[in-house]
């Protein structure tokens, strides 16, 4: 009840403030009426009585004001009243309304638009229960060539057995390409092999239906399926009822078991369906390897620390018992939000430099905008004091004075920030993990609502706190023209256009940085021809196709059927594109006759024989492959010239001897163009190629080349896969050419998000020198007309003003490539073909900011030229 009691009159006093001053006035007549009619009783006349009255109750207006100052609220009544004293402020002077706000929407759309990004990949929580206990498994290999590897399953059964930190692990395969047929067009689901533990480690439940059994992990039990919610909804129109029912998947029925929820997107959102992981037993006992994500939930007890020692000590047991396998076989454990965002780590990290640096611009920018304001207002300010305002009181009014620029800047800037997100989603490249979560939410809206208000507070108290300095003599006498405050407050803003600038100068080089590596990018020699050359996935059954020799008359009746089309020249089939990544296996090469060299880690390639034309791949020497080199013929490769070049330098590779993964020695038929196979910035190993008979895949790419535009071969492509197979999916179907740019499109978002932050501090920081050149100009127009009455030209007063905007360039330059010299290092992962301390770069972001300074000077500094000295003089 209490509360109630302190509520209502607030309430009152806010939203009822005219009706209680009525009330009060009514209060005060009746009062002033009672002592009247007691004055004239006492035998005083009406008009004394009255007048007596009146001295004794006081006046009704001085009443009324004094019950504002005493009644609860008073304080948010003032703030009111000051913010709307700034909204007139803002529509008096709309020019400056404009740009201010203009400004903050920029600074606060930037950080909000990139920190929704970072937050959405890399700060918030994973969708899993107490996501930080969850941990993944690397194993790391020798030395520091290869820091992560993906482990085995005797390796992961070896720590589950006999770990003391974890409550349990699981392990998951991406390799389940499962065709759907039947109930529609068939389709290829990407799905991934999942121990049926690993649902309990990530704590996560079916929406519909239940997840794995245990006993699901045995061969004969394990055609169970569960679906994605976005399969779901797409392919089967939500219904409830598929629990239960069977579909085909690879030509064999599954039983559809469960839903996942929305959210649920492991590994990553491109995944569609799931199936249990039946375990090869010869892995287990090192006969065979396969490679495994591996996940642990750590015990509550635990940390992180713990597990790494705990994990080290089974290591070298392991190595100590398995010399062959696990030599040389570290473990890394790290948390599994840390793995899933490591990719894109540098890159977002750069952003949110950029966009905080842009932020500070825009702070500075809107600083010197309201300093100027403020030393307009110095009388005002000097007068309210020498009337007895407190400087609390005046900060209050400044600060509530600029919330209302805050405010429409503020709801501008989320807007700007909003559509920015839509537009870094819908531009991101599929490699960018955790999209689905980047939004702008409560919790970055609260930290860009926190920092406008820090801009706010900063931007309007201190230039308020100059203006206040002056005395009211001082500003009230002749405007204050020898004012050493006056100086003081250019002094400031120079310093805050410079710091600008500084905070510039790191933008714009980056910015250089990332057009050199692009135009590096541009430059570089793939090794083949995309131009004109469509590209199909496809994904053979295995149980419409189960032997070796199925697969690959499939493949060659097709390529015959696609050859045969009009408009195309070539086609071939490859198991991965280039720039899709690498495919590695330890080999060994022949150096000399009884002498072999292991290889271990190279790019492998089974391809068909008209690949290599398909693609533009140059033959060096030898020949390609044929359709006779098959299972019964002798075996065969091709590698590319550089490794030939670096196993037998000088020598024809041609006849030498490459020993298989499966330890079959091949002989080499032929030398090809080395490729980027992983990327194009990329380029780390030599690539051997097998022909597609001796090692046959069921994922294959086919490759057309035509004599036009290669999207007209799309559709007829197609059209030859389902004629030779009507249950056959296509995927993945685009151009070379989208290829190409796709491995490409992350660098270049980042370019020019970057080089977009540049082109604002560089605009923001222009705009700076103007403003505070110009200030300046207009304070000194009478000393510029004295200088030119007494001899000097326009050009001595061009020079004077154009060199105190240079100075205040040169300065923030100076310090802004110290920072930019610092930053440097954090952008070696994001450059390519340069170094992150390229002089070039570095000169083309500081001369461009220089330049434009340089402009920004120029303009007021003609206006100075033209003062007309009589006038000026005529004037004192």
């Amino acid at each position: 009840m209490r509360i109630v009691h302190r509520i209502v009159p607030l309430l009152r006093a806010l939203f009822r403030s005219a009706r209680v001053d009525n009330e009060l006035a009514e209060e005060l007549r009746f009062h002033v009426e009672r002592e009247t009619e007691a004055n004239v009783a006492r035998g005083m006349s009406p008009e004394n009585a009255r007048r007596a009255a009146r001295l004794k109750f006081g006046s009704v207006d001085d009443a009324q004001e004094a019950s504002r100052d005493d009644r609860p609220g008073a304080s948010a009544r003032q703030i009111v009243r000051d913010m709307r004293f700034g909204a007139r402020l803002l529509a008096k002077s709309p020019a400056f309304g404009i740009a201010a706000i203009t400004i903050v929407a920029l600074g606060v759309g930037a950080v909000t638009a990139i920190f929704s990004v970072v937050y959405g990949v890399m700060l918030r929580p994973l969708p899993y229960r107490e996501p930080d206990r969850l941990v993944s498994i690397w194993t790391k290999g020798p030395a520091l060539t290869l820091p992560r590897m993906y482990p085995t399953a005797a390796d992961a059964g070896e720590w589950r057995r006999s770990n003391h930190v974890f409550e349990d692990i699981a392990l998951a395969r991406t390799s389940a390409n499962l065709n759907l047929v039947g109930e529609g067009e068939p389709e290829r689901l990407q799905g991934a092999r999942l121990s049926p533990n690993l649902f309990s480690v990530l704590g996560v439940s079916a929406a519909l239906g239940r997840t794995f059994a245990a006993d699901e992990e045995q061969v004969g039990r394990d055609q169970v399926v569960l679906l994605s919610d976005g399969l779901w909804q797409r392919r089967f129109g939500g219904d409830r009822a598929i629990v239960g029912r069977r579909i085909q998947l690879n030509g064999l029925p599954y039983t559809v078991i469960g839903v996942m929820p929305p959210d649920f997107q492991y590994p990553s959102r491109e995944f569609q369906v799931w199936v249990p992981l039946v375990i090869d037993p010869l892995e287990l006992t090192r006969q065979e390897t396969q490679n495994y994500l591996v996940v642990a939930r750590l015990k509550a007890t635990a940390t992180l620390t713990r597990a790494q020692a705990d994990l080290d000590a089974i290591a070298k047991r392991l190595e100590a018992s398995y010399p062959l396998t696990n030599r040389d076989r570290g473990v890394a454990v790290e948390p599994m939000l840390e793995s899933t965002v490591r990719d894109v780590r540098p890159a977002l990290i750069a952003l949110l430099a950029a966009s905080s640096c842009l932020l500070l611009i825009a702070c500075l920018n809107l600083s010197n905008l309201l300093g100027a304001r403020a030393a307009a207002r110095s009388g005002e300010f000097a007068v309210r004091l020498a009337l007895g305002a407190s400087r609390g009181r005046l900060v209050a009014q400044a600060i509530a004075e600029v919330m209302p620029l805050l405010a429409i800047g503020g709801l501008l800037g989320i807007a700007v920030a909003t559509f920015g997100v839509r537009a870094f989603v819908a531009l991101s490249p599929p490699g960018v993990p955790r999209l689905e979560s980047v939004a702008v939410s409560v919790p970055v809206i609260l930290v860009s609502l926190s920092i406008l208000v820090m801009t706010g507070v900063v931007a309007s108290v201190i230039p308020a706190m100059h203006a206040w300095r002056a005395d009211f003599t001082t500003v009230t006498k002749d405007g204050g023209r020898s004012s050493t405050v006056g100086l003081r407050r250019a002094d400031v803003r120079r310093v805050g256009v410079a710091a600008q600038i500084a905070f510039a100068v790191p933008l714009l080089v980056g910015a250089s940085l990332l057009i050199r590596s692009s135009l590096k990018l541009a430059e570089v020699d793939l090794g083949f021809s995309p131009e004109r050359v469509a590209t199909f996935h496809l994904a053979v059954s295995r149980t419409k196709y189960p032997s070796d020799a199925q697969v690959a008359g499939f493949y060659e009746r097709l390529l015959q059927s696609v050859t045969a089309l009009p408009g195309v020249t070539h086609a071939g089939m490859v198991n991965r594109l280039p720039l899709a990544g690498n495919q590695t296996m330890s080999i060994k090469v022949e150096t000399a006759p009884g002498a072999a060299l292991e290889i271990s880690a190279i790019d492998s390639r089974p391809v068909t024989p008209d690949y290599f034309a398909s693609l533009g791949i140059a033959l060096r020497s030898g020949r390609s492959f044929t359709e006779r080199d098959d299972a019964l013929g002798a075996p065969v490769t091709v590698v590319d010239d550089r490794l030939a070049r670096s196993i037998w330098p000088r020598q024809d590779a041609v006849g030498k001897r490459v020993q298989r993964f499966d330890g079959v020695w091949c002989t080499v038929v032929g030398v090809v163009a080395h490729i980027h196979a992983h990327g194009v910035d990329v380029d780390p190993r030599p690539q051997v190629y097998w022909s597609y008979r001796q090692v046959t895949q069921d994922r294959m790419v086919l490759v057309v080349r035509g004599d036009g535009a290669p999207s007209a071969l799309i559709a007829p492509v197609i059209q030859a896969i389902r004629a030779l197979d009507p249950d056959q999916p296509v995927y993945d179907v685009r151009t070379m050419d989208i290829v190409v740019e796709r491995s490409l499109v992350q660098r270049r978002l980042t370019a020019a998000l970057i080089t977009a932050f540049g082109a604002i501090a560089l605009v923001l920081a222009s705009v700076g020198v103007y403003g505070v050149v110009a200030y300046g100009v207009v304070q000194r127009m009478r000393e510029f007309g004295i200088r030119l009455a007494l001899g000097a030209n326009s050009r001595d007063v061009t020079r004077l003003v154009v060199r105190e905007g240079a100075t205040m360039a040169l300065v923030g330059s100076a310090v802004g490539l110290v920072g930019a010299a610092a930053l440097g290092g954090a952008m070696s992962n994001l450059v390519f073909g340069v170094t992150s301390s390229d002089v070039a770069s570095f000169a083309a972001g500081t001369v461009t900011l220089l330049s434009v300074a340089a402009i920004a000077s120029y303009i007021p500094a003609r206006r100075a030229s033209a003062v007309d000295p009589a006038l000026t003089l005529r004037s004192e």
